[in-house]
């Protein structure tokens, strides 16, 4: 494989638009006196936007260098307990567990694990991401705010945030088919990408909702796995 200039130049854009969306975060936090875990929800939500710039790679080697670094970078901070830009503004101790507080490096693996399996069918590593980033990230950063919440009768999320999280998801996953067709690594018609978003987006619910007891901090886990795969059986039915 020949090294590609335009592949390594895209993938330091793309390093540069996280650390970016980090080092705001941490601003923010530092100047509005914002606790960890605003900042924490706001980079789930912007960070997977990296994973759409996919279609525009050539081999799966470069978008993988972004999971690589990025996860060694914080699980290193994590791990040495370093006072870090990333771990002030993503670990909130006094909110999560010390396992919890590996849901960035989850994260970030889970993103790896889903370009090595998918990258021949690049429209479900975006979906299955944005599902995660978008719906998990909205649901867990408005739901608290609601006033009135109806918990479900076997945990303690509630319909509501159930309710976010699938209309973020299925947003997140609607852009993601969206970029898809349009860049031309997929041709669907309308109605196929809308039933591909709702399915992928309700699986992602489902599986954000059940992810609880011990397995609850691995929902970076359980909700883009769960969608990518029902993404993959039903993307021979749909396209």
């Amino acid at each position: 494989m020949s090294i590609s200039l335009f592949d390594l130049g895209l993938v330091a854009a793309v390093y540069v638009f996280v650390i970016l969306v980090i080092a705001v975060s941490e601003l923010l936090r530092k100047r509005l006196n914002l606790g960890a875990y605003t900042t924490r929800r706001a980079i789930h939500l912007l960070a997977g936007d990296a994973i759409l710039s996919i279609p525009f790679f050539s081999n799966v080697v470069y978008p993988l260098l972004l999971p690589i670094g990025m996860g060694l970078m914080t699980g290193l901070s994590l791990a040495t307990r370093k006072e870090s830009f990333l771990t002030q503004t993503m670990v909130d101790e006094k909110r999560y567990s010390r396992v919890h507080a590996y849901g960035p490096v989850f994260y970030i693996i889970s993103i790896g694990v889903l370009l090595l399996a998918f990258w021949s069918q690049k429209p479900i590593v975006m979906a299955a991401t944005m599902i995660m980033a978008w719906g998990d990230g909205a649901a867990s950063a408005i739901t608290p705010s609601l006033r009135k919440r109806h918990v479900h009768p076997f945990s303690d999320k509630s319909l509501e945030g159930s309710t976010m999280m699938f209309v973020f998801a299925f947003l997140g996953a609607l852009v993601s088919y969206l970029i898809a067709t349009s860049t031309g690594i997929i041709y669907a018609s309308y109605g196929s990408v809308m039933m591909l978003c709702a399915l992928g987006a309700f699986v992602g619910t489902v599986a954000e909702a059940l992810t609880l007891g011990p397995i609850r901090p691995f929902d970076n886990f359980t909700v883009p796995f769960a969608s990518a795969l029902v993404l993959y059986l039903a993307t021979p039915f749909a396209l």
